[in-house]
């Protein structure tokens, strides 16, 4: 609290020396919210209403009715507590997972203008122990070929996934409208193989750039929550043989019904050159979709299926369950389950069966 209240302070003298300095800038509300920085725009309204005299003023029905409403626009546990309530429970399922994809929406909207900082993206998650039946010691592509490891493959490794996003071009659009940048990392580690210096096996590096409208649309039992289309490039970083990578288009459609959340998620393949292509089949496994479903049984339980198909008469199918759990006050577990291929780029082509636990730090809402 100290810590904020001086970066608060800090960004009022800022603010205050620019006033003075440029003798031109007045604190009316369209000129504070021109201010980038969300610390020195917070203290540029401070300064127009005073708020400690505003507080000092007002009754007690107002500040509670102030602090209500401020609530709804912070994705803090107990807002959603009060939204998704408890399955277990007997608690109203009609209309959870709508009102949780509403709320989700306008908090990570209101938490950047707040901190001008990244927020959160796809779930972000660390599997210290994950268990491979068999891992592949010799991943192939048709142009590049066979290559081994320079090392044993341990069963035993580690996974984890890192995954952010920030609005690009604030402003420009509708309220229901944002321009994205994101972020995704996923990594596989050997961290026990001590014998060999603990080696990461295979990073996924995935930007993205992507518009997401929201909608709200009441379409049959449910609610067609949001849309986006974007261009979203995979790569694992490493030089051939080992090169992994691939281009698309990729939209998304959110559909929302009870406690139940369904996301759609089509893409087209940019084409490359045969010549410069490191997997030039990789849709003949991954297809052209990736469907997944999220139920939300409270607020610190929610199961995740994601499902790939390649839709043609080999069928391959890939399968990644997930279950997050409470452990405690302020941490949640984890669980996964990955059935199929293209957990990661190196091994698309290739059958993986792994199972891991570990902690959530933030989950699909």
């Amino acid at each position: 609290m100290l810590f904020s209240r001086t970066l608060v302070a800090a960004g009022l003298l800022a603010f205050a020396g620019q006033a003075i300095a440029q003798d031109r800038f007045t604190a009316t509300p369209v000129n504070c919210a021109l201010i980038k920085s969300g610390v020195q725009r917070l203290a540029c309204y401070d300064a127009q209403q005073d708020p400690q005299q505003q507080r000092e003023t007002a009754s007690d029905s107002e500040l509670e009715k102030a602090e209500a409403s401020a609530e709804q626009l912070v994705a803090d546990k107990k807002v959603r507590e009060s939204i998704v309530g408890n399955a277990l429970e007997d608690d109203p399922d009609a209309g959870v997972m709508a009102a949780m994809v509403d709320n989700y929406l306008t908090a990570e909207k209101a938490l950047f203008s707040f901190t001008g900082s990244f927020v959160t993206h796809r779930p972000n998650y660390i599997l210290p122990v994950t268990w491979v039946e068999q891992p592949n010691t010799n991943p192939a592509s048709p142009r590049l070929g066979s290559v081994g490891y320079d090392y044993d493959l341990e069963n035993v490794e580690a996974k984890y996934q890192i995954s952010f996003k920030v609005p690009l071009l604030t402003g420009m659009f509708d309220d229901r409208t944002t321009f994205w940048f994101g972020y995704t990392q996923k990594s596989f580690w050997q961290v026990y193989n001590q014998d060999d210096s603990a080696p990461f096996r295979e990073t996924n590096y995935e930007p993205e750039l992507f518009f997401l409208h929201k909608l709200n649309w009441n379409i049959g039992p449910g609610t067609l929550s949001a849309v986006s289309l974007g261009f979203n490039h995979q790569s694992n970083g490493q030089s051939e043989p080992r090169s992994r990578s691939w281009n698309r288009i990729r939209a998304t459609a959110a559909y929302s019904y009870d406690r139940w959340l369904f996301m759609v998620k089509p893409w087209y393949r940019i084409p490359e050159n045969g010549s410069s292509d490191d997997n030039p089949d990789i849709e003949s496994y991954l297809g052209h979709a990736s469907y997944h479903a999220v139920y939300k049984l409270s607020e610190d339980r929610t199961f995740s299926l994601k499902l790939m198909n390649n839709l043609r008469s080999d069928n391959r199918t890939s399968v990644e369950f997930g279950y997050s759990f409470p452990m405690g006050d302020t941490l949640k577990g984890f669980f996964q389950y990955y059935n199929g291929y293209g957990e990661s780029l190196i091994d698309y082509n290739e059958r993986i069966q792994r199972v891991g636990f570990g902690i959530m730090l933030n989950d699909w809402l």
